[in-house]
């Protein structure tokens, strides 16, 4: 028989060693006896949660693939339906805050500015109804004391900016990342795509103030959102036309960009020059972007579900199960597009994408990423031993029907968590399709978890 540690295979007893290092109080066969249980453990809790995926998720999810409708929807208009909320209680009349939703939406926009002379770089800003539902990509500690992420809403803004110090230009992430009660913040209509978070402000007079509202029909959409920390307020009008659907699975999960033009403003109530924060300063934004709703239904948190991998974490710090890098990004000649990249133990959940060239679609049917190793950041979670790494340099390589579409792209402000294996980022890149070179900026969103 065949040895299997000589194969590559790891015993549980090889590890004993390490372990009774690590407790010296414990015995050989203690620490046997020990791991056993947990292995025993281990395959019952994975047993329970194969199951689960099964039954409570993947079997309902096959079902639905039968119906994406994401590679077949119109992209030059969209009807009403896609942009107004979803996932309401009731199920019919006025919106009520103090009930439980079944499931979650969020509206989201990103825009870069044509001018190099104002100081943001981009705008990223979204509300979300609800949480994901899963440690790690929700940042649970952001959840004030008593609140359930049911019974949350999630206000974003983030504008990464350079600004003057009393040391030279600095590159910073102004980010406002906030989960609110959803009874006392949330404003929304079922009828209208009219939706906006209230929430007290960084005054400390208890007055309530606007975080956030996003309102409109398409194309037109208009945003307003405020970070109270720094006092940064933006105010912009989108005119979309030009869509790109993730998926469209009905009663599951259902998201898209739509690229467009932006015009408006941003103000810094303290200045932009940081330590010099009495004079307000406002700059105009023009530029392009997209403007997104996504929504799926969350009929429990995941965490449970997700607690083999976290077993299998704590014995292996460096094991992440699932990857999901979503990239839009803007170039010359109107050339605009996006790719979305899952994985999950191995395999590819959502591998597709697209992008206009002067008004024509170009279907992406697959991407590949590579990582520029010398360029990471390995970042450590909680106390424990555990990290995650966020990559500064990638090469995207995506199959297109008309060639490849390959670039670099580049992150060149710090990494902005959003939860501790998560972040969301602007970036530069350069490259080349059909024989051309291409070149721009745009947004993205990595997880590693």
């Amino acid at each position: 028989m065949r040895d299997p540690t000589r194969a590559g295979i790891p015993l549980v007893s090889s590890r004993v060693p390490r372990l009774c290092s690590i407790f010296p109080g414990l015995k050989g066969k203690a620490v046997l006896t020990a791991l056993d249980a947990i292995a025993i453990a281990v395959l019952l809790a994975a047993a329970a949660f194969v199951g689960v995926l099964i039954f409570r998720v993947l079997i309902p999810l096959s079902r639905g693939l039968w119906f994406d409708r994401a590679l077949t929807n119109n992209r030059s208009s969209l009807p009403s339906k896609y942009e107004l909320p979803v996932y309401l209680a009731p199920s019919s009349g006025k919106p009520n805050t103090s009930l439980r939703w079944p499931g979650w939406d969020g509206w989201y926009f990103f825009m870069v500015p044509n001018s190099a002379r104002v100081p943001v770089r981009m705008v990223r800003a979204s509300i979300m109804t609800g949480l994901y539902g899963l440690a790690g990509v929700d940042d649970y500690a952001k959840l004030p004391p008593g609140l359930s992420a049911f019974h949350a809403v999630e206000h974003l803004m983030l504008t990464p900016a350079q600004v003057m110090t009393p040391t030279g230009i600095k590159k910073v992430n102004d980010l406002s990342h906030h989960y609110i009660p959803k009874q006392t913040a949330l404003s929304i209509r079922r009828d209208i795509l009219d939706v906006e978070i209230l929430g007290k402000g960084s005054h400390n007079d208890g007055a309530i103030r606007q975080y956030g509202r996003i309102q409109g029909s398409w194309p037109h959409y208009q945003l307003h959102f405020v970070n109270r920390e720094p006092d940064i307020s933006i105010s912009l009008e989108c005119t979309a036309r030009d869509l790109i659907w993730w998926a469209d699975i009905p009663g599951v999960f259902t998201y898209f960009a739509a690229f467009g033009d932006f015009k408006g403003s941003i103000t810094y109530g303290r200045g932009n020059i940081r330590g010099d924060r009495d004079q307000e300063q406002s700059y105009v934004l023009e530029g392009r972007g997209s403007f997104e709703h996504g929504y799926a239904r969350k009929p429990f948190n995941f965490d449970a579900l997700w607690y083999p991998v976290r077993v299998v974490e704590a014995v292996i710090p460096s094991f992440k199960a699932v990857s999901y890098q979503y990239e839009l990004f803007l170039g010359g000649d109107d050339l605009h597009g996006g790719f979305m990249l899952a994985r999950g133990f191995g395999i590819n959940f959502r591998n597709l994408g697209g992008l206009y060239v002067n008004g024509a679609y170009i279907r992406i049917k697959k991407v590949k990423i590579e990582y520029v190793k010398a360029e990471d950041e390995k970042i450590a979670i909680g106390s424990g031993r555990s990290s995650v790494t966020f990559h500064r340099e990638w090469k995207v390589r995506a199959v297109t029907a008309e060639g490849l579409l390959e670039y670099t792209g580049r992150r060149e402000w710090p990494p902005p968590r959003v939860s501790s294996n998560m972040i969301y980022y602007n970036f530069s890149f350069s490259g080349s399709f059909k024989g051309k070179t291409v070149s721009g900026s745009g947004y993205g969103e990595y997880l590693s978890l």
